[in-house]
Parts: C-alpha cells; sequence; structure tokens
C-alpha cells in the first residue's frame, strides 16, 4: 500500500469528508514539488505565483523553524499550526513526547494531498494525535465537535503558528481560523462559568427525582410512540412565533407539535395543544410556565423533562404524562444502569432539547418555528403573550451579532442565545454525520441563520409537506413494570452509596495535601514571592509537587471523575487553565524550576480547598437522599 493510501484510509476513520475530498484529487495541478532525496528536502512551487515553499534550503528551513518553536513550545501537549507544508515539520513536532495533539489548518486540498504523499502519519491521524482540517471549510461549530478535553484546559496557552513563511499570504484565512478557535474557548470559559451552585441544584433536584424517573415511561418508549405524523414542529418563543400561531392551529391536528416550555401559556391562549413538552431547566422559576396553563389544558400531552427539574415545576403539572430523562454530561453518565430512561438536553435550552427529541424519533420532517434567537428590528425579545414580557431580554451594548436568517445581513443576539444557536447547529451536524434522512426546516422567517437547515418561509413548508389526510392519535406511553421499578430503586440506593464512599476516600486524601500545602505556604510567606528560590529548596518542593500528583490521579484518573467531576469542575475550571499555562513554561534554570514549582503549590491550594469544599456539599446531598431511598426500598 502506498503512503498516500495508508494516510487516506486512516483519515477516512476519523474525518470521511475530508477523505472523500482528497480521494477525488488524481495529480496535484497547482503545485509543482521538487525532490531529490529525502521527502524533508521536497521544495514546492506555487505555479500561479512562482512561490516557493521554503526560501532556503527545505530540510535547513524546516529544522530552523522546529528549533524556534521548540524555544518556547517544547513542554506544549497542544500544538496549533497552520499550513502543513511538505509534512517534514509534523513529523519532527510528533517526535516530541509531549506534544499530545497536533492541530494542522491547512488552506490548499492540494497541499494536504502533496503532503499525504510524501509522509506517513496513518497512525497518529488515526489515534488522533494529529488532527488535518481544511480550513475552506473550518468554523467554530465545527471545532467544537473535534477539540479535546486537553485542549480547551490549555486554552490559555493557545498560540497559531506558521509552518513556513510561504503561509504569510494567506492572513485572511488565518484571521478567520483564529477568530473562529477563539470563539469556542470563549463558548468554554462562558459555559462554564465560576459557580457550582446550578449543578449541586440539579444533583439535589435528580436524586429527589430518582423514584419519579423510574416509576415513569422509559425515553426509549417516547421516542417509539411519540411519532404520531411524518411532521414535528418545534415551536419555541422567539418574537416571530405570533404571525405563524394562526397556520399553525389550522394544522395542529395532523402534526406532532413538539413545545419548548416557555411556549406553553402562549399556545393555550391561542387554542394550540402541543403533543410534547420539553423543559431542561434546574429553576424553580421554570414551573411558572405550567402554573399559568390549566389542568385540562395539561390533559393528555407528554411532559418530557430532563430528572433536574425543580418540585415547584413538577406541582404545577396537574394533568398529562410524564417522562423523565438525565442529560448526556457529566456526572449523569454515572447511571448507566438507568440508560433507557434515556440521556437528552445536550443543548443549553428546552427547544434544543425538543430539536433532540424530534432528531430520534425517524419523522419525515422537523420544521423550526419561533426560533429567532436574536431580537426583533423593534427590539422584542420574545413572542407575545410569553407571560414574563415580549421583552424580558433587554439589548445590552456588549450584545453580540451573527448572521441573519436568510444570509441578509446581521442581527443582534446574546452570549445565551449563541450558544443556543451552537447547541441546534451541533445537533444539526451530528444527524448529518449519521446519515439520518429526515429534513430539518428552519420556518421562522427571522432572527438567525442556523447553519445546516433548509430555510423556507412556514406555508411553503406546510403546503409541500403537511397532508391533511389523517387525523393525528394522542400518544400514549407504557410505564414499567412494578417488578423493574423495585429492582430500579435498589440499583439506585446502590450507587448513591458507592459515590458517598468515593467522595469521602477523595476528601481524605485532599485534606491531607492540604493540610501539607498550607504548612510550606505558611513557612515561606514571609519572602516576596520573586526571591521564593532563594529561601526554598527544591527537593522539598519536588516533594510536594509529588504529593500533589498522587491526588490529581486520584481526581483524574479514578471512579471519583464519572461521578464528582461536572459538579466540581465549574470551581476548579479557571484555576486548571492556570495550572495548565504554568507547567507549560521552561525550565533552563534552578530558579526557573523553584519558581515553577512554588506556583504549583500556590495553585494546588486553592484547587485543593475548592475540591474539598465542594465534596463536603455534594456529600451532605447525597448522604441524606441515599437514607430516604433505603426507607423506600426497605418498604417493597
Amino acid at each position: 500500500m502506498s503512503i498516500y493510501s495508508k494516510n487516506i484510509a486512516a483519515l477516512e476513520s476519523v474525518n470521511a469528508e475530508l477523505s472523500a475530498k482528497l480521494s477525488q484529487l488524481t495529480t496535484n495541478e497547482k503545485y509543482e514539488v521538487f525532490a531529490s532525496g529525502h521527502y524533508a528536502d521536497a521544495n514546492i512551487l506555487d505555479t500561479q505565483t512562482n512561490t516557493f515553499m521554503y526560501e532556503k534550503r527545505p530540510i535547513d528551513d524546516i529544522e530552523e523553524t522546529y528549533v524556534e518553536l521548540m524555544k518556547e513550545y517544547k513542554l506544549y501537549k497542544i500544538m496549533y499550526i497552520y499550513g502543513i507544508g511538505n509534512g517534514h515539520l509534523i513529523n519532527m513536532l510528533l517526535q516530541n513526547h509531549f506534544h499530545e495533539f497536533i492541530y494542522v489548518f491547512e488552506p490548499e486540498l492540494e497541499l494536504l494531498y502533496i503532503a499525504l504523499n510524501l509522509t506517513d502519519i496513518s497512525e497518529d491521524i488515526v489515534s488522533k494525535r494529529v488532527i488535518l482540517i481544511h480550513t475552506q471549510d473550518f468554523d467554530s461549530v465545527i471545532f467544537r465537535r473535534i477539540v479535546e478535553g486537553l485542549a480547551v484546559v490549555h486554552l490559555k496557552a493557545y498560540d497559531l503558528r506558521l509552518n513556513a513563511a510561504f503561509y504569510n499570504s494567506y492572513v485572511d484565512d488565518i484571521k478567520k481560523v483564529n477568530q473562529n478557535i477563539l470563539k469556542i474557548f470563549r463558548y468554554y470559559l462562558v459555559s462554564t462559568g465560576n459557580d457550582a451552585t446550578d449543578e449541586l441544584l440539579g444533583l439535589e433536584h435528580f436524586v429527589q427525582n430518582l423514584p419519579l424517573m423510574l416509576k415513569n415511561p422509559q425515553l426509549n418508549n417516547l421516542v417509539h410512540k411519540g411519532k404520531n405524523s411524518d411532521t414535528a414542529i418545534i415551536v419555541a418563543t422567539g418574537p416571530s412565533l405570533s404571525k405563524q400561531l394562526p397556520l399553525l392551529k389550522e394544522i395542529q391536528n395532523y402534526v406532532t407539535i413538539i413545545a419548548a416550555d416557555a411556549s406553553l401559556p402562549v399556545l393555550e391562549k391561542e387554542g394550540i395543544k402541543p403533543d410534547i413538552v420539553t423543559t431542561i431547566e434546574r429553576t424553580a422559576r421554570t414551573g411558572e410556565f405550567y402554573e399559568h396553563t390549566t389542568p385540562s389544558f395539561q390533559k393528555d400531552i407528554v411532559f418530557a423533562l430532563t430528572a433536574i427539574v425543580a418540585q415547584e415545576l413538577l406541582d404545577n403539572i396537574k394533568e398529562g404524562q410524564l417522562q423523565l430523562s438525565m442529560r448526556p454530561t457529566g456526572w449523569h453518565y454515572a447511571f448507566m444502569e438507568f440508560e433507557k430512561y434515556g440521556y437528552l438536553g445536550l443543548g443549553m435550552s428546552a427547544a434544543n432539547m425538543a430539536y433532540e427529541l424530534a432528531s430520534s424519533m425517524n419523522f419525515k420532517q422537523i420544521l423550526i418555528i419561533g426560533q429567532d434567537l436574536a431580537y426583533a428590528k423593534d427590539g422584542r425579545s420574545h413572542a407575545e403573550n410569553h407571560i414574563f414580557g415580549n421583552d424580558e431580554i433587554k439589548q445590552k451594548t456588549y450584545d453580540e451579532y451573527t448572521e441573519a436568517y436568510g444570509g441578509d445581513g446581521e442581527v443582534r443576539t446574546t452570549k445565551v442565545w449563541r450558544m443556543f444557536l451552537n447547541g441546534y447547529e451541533n445537533t444539526v451536524m451530528q444527524n448529518k454525520e449519521q446519515e439520518k434522512t429526515f429534513l430539518t426546516i428552519n420556518a421562522t422567517e427571522g432572527g438567525a441563520r442556523i447553519k445546516g437547515t433548509i430555510e423556507m418561509p412556514f406555508s411553503q413548508a406546510v403546503e409541500q409537506y403537511v397532508k391533511k389526510e389523517h387525523i393525528k392519535e394522542k400518544i400514549v406511553l407504557d410505564l414499567p413494570s412494578e417488578e423493574l421499578y423495585k429492582a430500579h430503586m435498589i440499583q439506585a440506593v446502590e450507587k448513591l452509596e458507592e459515590a458517598i464512599e468515593i467522595g469521602k476516600t477523595m476528601k481524605r486524601s485532599v485534606k491531607k495535601l492540604l493540610k501539607l500545602l498550607t504548612a510550606v505556604i505558611r513557612k515561606y510567606k514571609k519572602y516576596p514571592i520573586e526571591d521564593i528560590h532563594l529561601h526554598a529548596k527544591e527537593k522539598e518542593l519536588i516533594k510536594i509537587v509529588d504529593k500533589i500528583a498522587v491526588s490529581r490521579d486520584l481526581y483524574y484518573n479514578g471512579e471519583f471523575k464519572k461521578f464528582y467531576e461536572s459538579l466540581i469542575s465549574p470551581l476548579i475550571t479557571h484555576i486548571e487553565y492556570d495550572i495548565a499555562y504554568w507547567s507549560l513554561q521552561k525550565e533552563t534554570t534552578n530558579k526557573d524550576k523553584v519558581h515553577k514549582e512554588w506556583k504549583m503549590i500556590l495553585f494546588h491550594h486553592e484547587w485543593a480547598y475548592r475540591i474539598l469544599v465542594n465534596v463536603d456539599a455534594i456529600l451532605e446531598i447525597l448522604e441524606p437522599r441515599e437514607i430516604e431511598l433505603k426507607k423506600i426500598v426497605e418498604e417493597f
């Protein structure tokens, strides 16, 4: 098998779309390759501009670039390289075991073709140590789906470097790539935040709702029985919804209406009953959407809720069928024993959740209405009759802009709406990757463009796809058997017992570490930090850093990670960004080493303290609930 065939086969396993594009090339046309001997000495001529890739002898030019990179980036776990060149620089970087991931952004498909003919990096492509990206198709949505967790942790160390001076002519593309990478890193910074309160509230609600979730239908039951027509209509509450409601009312008996919770009072006022209503939020305020609807209206609706919803919300659902599922994030995956109850709500809004649900239900087409994700021209943020007002969200000076529906300029949006938009676009892309055949039609007719959807007026979509031949039937779900409920409750108790013991083990380790770190910091705090190398002994600090490594290993590589990490990460993620950045700094002198170790001690003192406080808070939630669940099980 040729070098190119091996590389293409490897690429097909991780990026079939790029592999297919490269497979269509049979020869290089824009570029000419000048090779004499080893591939590392191959130069490439751009025949249109008469410019060579390398100004000097290629191997000398590449090694010079490599030496410069190693001066600053030798310890970096993530490398971002713009341009593949002849492939030799990438191969040299791969020899450095510190580089765990190398992202290569190449604007020219033909240059990828040439490099993959010259050098075999197939094993590194398969292992995803090398990630090849054709910048023509690159945006923040794609990057979010390929970026590894390690790259996110090391976001403070992000720096995009050129493979060769040749790529300076791609300045506009470099700016675009850089902006998209920074955009997704900002997304992670905003979405992580620094407050664990929401996560702990979600956990508290979840363990309280466990019996209710296990008593009610499973998500796979809703997926199989919830499709009562060929067309799903996702109803959100953007300003444009009002104009779509008369037509929705006219066709409501022939389509499956999946509504975000905020639209429920609006729909009742218009005499439109949804089949399914989704709720993703853990806050009690969400319950007001249900409080403003009547029990008779709720009758026959399936309320698809995440299991982290508040009791106030559940109290306001008087009729209808409940279906509770877990979210596909963090600690929810510790409860894989209950996977048939489902994982739903990867996006950040109830409308995202509605689209995810519809995507799994095998409709022929999904129509989205009221999903503006932007202010209306008159400044409104929501539809008429929204219970919090159609101007609930006020425009702010720091608002952002995004591409408008139909590609007609830009519209004003918020950071939160942009996250919702990312949620839609990620699900659309995932559906494409899974080769789902249904159509996603954005019939909002306003607001932001959702990339990957078909934009079409609602009236046209209805005329083309909604057939008024069969009136839909109401959705009736199946309850799990009493025996299955009891078996699941026993598993729930066992899972909580296990989580509590894991938490106590981590607590003991971190408490011991915190005591050690506090002692050494007190010992040297009287000295100026810039002179710490004159007083602290390197061997003493190394021993402490080794103790830190033990606790970090317990935190990240054991059972603790599965249940606790996502609950604690809002408190320590920003510290981890600093730890990751400082871990990459050079150690050319003894002074450098001591200062780096001292920084690690200072950062980990705060790291250990925050973990300890949060583990205590989690145990205060789990331990009483475990006792309550045991009492329920004992009564069986």
